[in-house]
């Protein structure tokens, strides 16, 4: 069988996970166990993690964290629904499931007019912003991980998923910003809480803090939180280039731990959490990671230059 024929498989495998996943979510309308939502995503992500074995890491990463995003998503949908009778119209589930990165299903099950324009300019903005510093990173051949992650969040998270917020208030749908100004930042719990990816931190709350509450008490379903979220960055880090194992789960732990020793926000916690947010970049990203995922990201860029 020829390299073609191999990448076709995998590229059908993980179409067949990811909207079989969906699917049969959409069907259950919440329906579906908690157990079983969570033993779906490891199948899923152990599946095509296997199949994907040998193929370049910037795809292998691709593959594994777009399964694993659909699985959050079923994992979340039955949260949402469990307890409160709804679900989501056939249209809007697939809307939210496979159009968005949010972890909000409540945000698409009624319309009303939202407030859109600030956020297609500020995403606008990001965009270009970011894709220029990644074009000169790559002119300048910049390998530090810090630089390179800040000009690549900037570009997707800042920009990219800042014009889907913009597009989907647009339609009536009120989704939330994922990803908001760090430098305002006020400490560990307000970054994590209030910032950074608030549809991991959403996704968190409700599949893992309020489940583990009532055994661990507050504090400690908080920490479980960290360290949940140190293994499904094992998956989408470590796991692609199969190296650096346990670096990822080991930032969010000492995160986790400044999180429950922290006792006030203000300034001086915001500056600290920045400090250590730095200092933590190249510990959370290898560099296994940077060799066969960053950089190959940022070389992307070269087709500008074959033009």
């Amino acid at each position: 069988m020829g390299e073609y024929d191999v990448m076709a498989e995998i590229w059908i495998i993980f179409f067949v996970l990811v909207v079989g996943q969906l699917f049969i979510a959409g069907i259950l309308g919440g329906r579906l166990s908690r157990l079983g939502s969570w033993m779906m995503m490891l199948v899923c992500v152990v599946v095509m993690h296997l199949v994907s074995l040998g193929s370049p890491a910037l795809l292998r990463m691709v593959w594994i964290c777009s399964v694993m995003l659909a699985s959050m998503k079923v994992v979340v949908y039955r949260e949402w629904c469990v307890g409160r009778g709804l679900a989501l119209p056939w249209m809007r589930w697939w809307m939210f499931a496979g159009l968005w990165f949010g972890m909000d299903p409540g945000a698409f099950l009624r319309r009303r007019k939202v407030e859109w324009r600030s956020h297609a300019m500020v995403g606008s903005l990001c965009l270009v912003g970011g894709v220029v510093l990644v074009w000169i990173c790559y002119l300048l051949e910049v390998d530090v991980v810090l630089a390179l992650f800040v000009s690549m969040s900037l570009a997707f998270h800042f920009g990219v998923l800042r014009l889907m917020t913009g597009f989907w208030r647009m339609m009536g749908y009120p989704v939330r910003v994922l990803f908001r100004n760090p430098f305002k930042m006020r400490g560990f719990r307000d970054f994590w809480s209030k910032r950074w990816n608030l549809a991991y931190s959403e996704m968190v709350a409700r599949a893992v803090k309020r489940p583990l509450t009532p055994l661990l008490g507050e504090r400690g379903s908080v920490f479980a939180g960290f360290v949940v979220s140190g293994l499904l960055h094992e998956l989408a880090i470590t796991v692609p280039v199969g190296a650096g194992y346990g670096w990822p789960t080991l930032f969010f732990v000492f995160h986790g731990v400044c999180c429950l020793m922290e006792r006030r926000s203000s300034g001086l916690m915001g500056l600290v959490c920045g400090v250590v947010l730095v200092m933590g970049v190249p510990v959370l990203f290898g560099e296994e990671f940077v060799d066969e995922v960053i950089l190959p990201s940022r070389d992307v860029m070269g087709v500008f230059n074959e033009r």
